[in-house]
């Protein structure tokens, strides 16, 4: 929480990092000279991608259970509403490899409610909406009950939102495939 990273092009930034799932920056986009709901998501992604490269460079991140998640997975820019209202607070997520997600993002949801919970922003049971400044997308999420991750406090964290059915696929394998169990390439 509150670490300050040299960003390129921004200068020094005050940075939270949280665990939902997955390791994300946050950063309110105003920090970045950016408005979330109205920047072109060009300069969004170039501003979270510097912010992304920024932590990695900066700080190593460790995980208390499994070091193959001890790694910043993306940066999550914010409208800055961290403090709990009824109105949904804004986000972008820019993940992997520069890729925008379309929803606000379940485990960056989950990390960002963890994240308020811990700051004492948002208590136990108290419902917080997220909308993407992508799609317009939102989502809804408590923190539910208190855990321990390690020697780490932590939350057990619902998110919920909407989905809608996209279609079905079907595959079929013949007998004389000589492929049909799959291949290794080492």
């Amino acid at each position: 929480m509150n670490l300050m990273v040299d960003v390129p092009g921004h200068g020094r930034v005050v940075v939270d990092i949280a665990y939902g799932g997955a390791f994300y920056a946050f950063v309110s986009a105003e920090k970045l000279g950016l408005d979330v709901c109205s920047a072109k998501t060009r300069d969004i992604v170039d501003a979270a991608s510097a912010v992304t490269e920024a932590v990695k460079a900066q700080f190593k991140i460790n995980h208390p259970d499994s070091e193959d998640l001890a790694f910043l997975y993306g940066t999550i820019l914010t409208d800055g509403k961290d403090a709990y209202t009824e109105e949904p607070t804004t986000n972008i997520c820019v993940f992997a490899d520069e890729q925008v997600d379309r929803s606000p993002t379940g485990s960056g949801v989950t990390a960002r409610i963890a994240l308020q919970y811990h700051k004492g922003l948002l208590e136990l049971n108290q419902t917080r909406a997220f909308r993407s400044s992508a799609t317009g997308s939102v989502f809804t999420g408590k923190a539910v009950r208190e855990a321990k991750c390690g020697d780490f406090k932590a939350v057990i964290v619902e998110v919920s939102g909407q989905a809608h059915y996209t279609g079905t696929a079907s595959f079929a394998v013949e007998d004389d495939d000589p492929l049909k169990d799959g291949f290794l390439l080492k």
